[in-house]
């Protein structure tokens, strides 16, 4: 009996979930029709600069009941209407919709087709206090579409994207695939996908200079955001994963396993700058993971050697000739300057151009 009941427990659950998914749509359709209301009005000189106050005070003497609509609340409805309403094409929702116009860029005036397009974007798949983070805190829609696919992949709460923005992620994966070339060797262009070039581990609070046991221990300490940071298809599996070669035993720094990829996932930390003799441990820790450890059905193990600092040309002869799918990636323990990452992708733009 206790299988049947909670069989009618998750079907609750599930058809809670699906609720709150809904009610989400219609409320984001509505913040959005409500903006581009206002917006139509102070466009076309109808209404003047002081009647958002006017509304705001009308909603809440004669209709107190309705939340949300304080004066600070209509200007951002306006102000999400005016950030996306140029870019819906950015934000198309092609899996998401059984039907989907494909000219999204032509808006039709009619109220119902509006609804219709809004309802296919993405826009409608996070909450409204995720929008107002990205409103506040950046500056363009292609980063924008950026942060809100994120947050759909994997799951984000507000305080993990607010993170995520604040280390300037969007930033980091451009500048670390720029140039275009391969990190990881010998796998389907789909695994790169699953691993960053860089990371920020600032909630740490690592000392400088630290070790590699310290930074061990640090990112066990905080393991539950170290994942955060990886992405929601890790799980880890344990520290100091023994290995046993020809008798002698071995210690993988950290171990993983990928969902998504199907396959084991090494750390090797380095509280060092990058060094090409590494690469050989870390071909060493895979092919014995291979040998002894993987299951039949999986791919092939992953190794990421994660490095204080790294430089791209050396990495790259590093990997040029080697056969296992390896990440070189590097960490920090503070923030980065959001400003400094956008000069330097400003930079290589630029020289490109050139």
């Amino acid at each position: 009996m206790t299988h049947q009941f909670a069989e009618i427990v998750t079907l609750i659950q599930r058809s809670r979930i699906s609720a709150q998914r809904m009610v989400n749509v219609e409320m984001i359709n509505l913040y959005w029709k409500v903006g581009e209301h206002i917006h139509e009005k102070m466009q076309s000189n109808i209404w003047g600069s002081g009647t958002i106050k006017e509304l705001s005070d009308f909603i809440a003497r004669h209709h107190p009941e309705l939340k949300g609509f304080s004066n600070r609340g209509l200007y951002k409805m306006k102000l999400f209407y005016e950030t996306y309403m140029a870019d819906l094409n950015l934000l198309s929702d092609i899996e998401g919709a059984n039907h989907i116009d494909n000219q999204l860029s032509i808006i039709s005036p009619t109220v119902s087709a509006k609804f219709k397009h809004i309802r296919n974007t993405l826009l409608v798949k996070v909450s409204w206090s995720h929008h107002i983070v990205l409103l506040e805190k950046v500056k363009r829609n292609e980063e924008r579409v950026f942060y809100i696919r994120l947050c759909i992949n994997e799951s984000y709460s507000l305080r993990e994207l607010e993170r995520q923005v604040k280390s300037s992620l969007y930033e980091r994966i451009l500048l670390g695939n720029y140039p275009s070339q391969e990190r990881i060797t010998n796998k389907p262009q789909k695994t790169s996908v699953g691993f960053k070039d860089s990371y920020v581990f600032e909630f740490l609070n690592l000392p400088e200079p630290h070790n590699e046991s310290d930074l061990q221990k640090a990112l066990i300490h905080k393991i539950k955001t170290f994942v955060l940071e990886l992405g929601k298809d890790f799980i880890f599996m344990d520290q100091e994963f023994k290995i046993m070669v020809g008798g002698v035993n071995f210690y993988i720094d950290l171990l993983f396993y990928h969902r998504e990829l199907h396959c084991l996932v090494a750390f090797e930390l380095k509280a060092t700058e990058f060094m090409p003799e590494y690469i050989g441990k870390l071909n060493f820790y895979l092919e014995a993971l291979d040998r002894n450890v993987r299951k039949s059905h999986e791919n092939p193990s992953v190794g990421i050697l994660l490095c204080k600092e790294k430089n791209n040309e050396i990495v790259e002869f590093a990997l040029s000739r080697n056969l296992s799918p390896a990440v070189i990636a590097e960490y920090q323990t503070i923030l980065p300057d959001k400003k400094l990452l956008q000069q330097k992708l400003h930079e290589l733009f630029e020289n490109e151009l050139a």
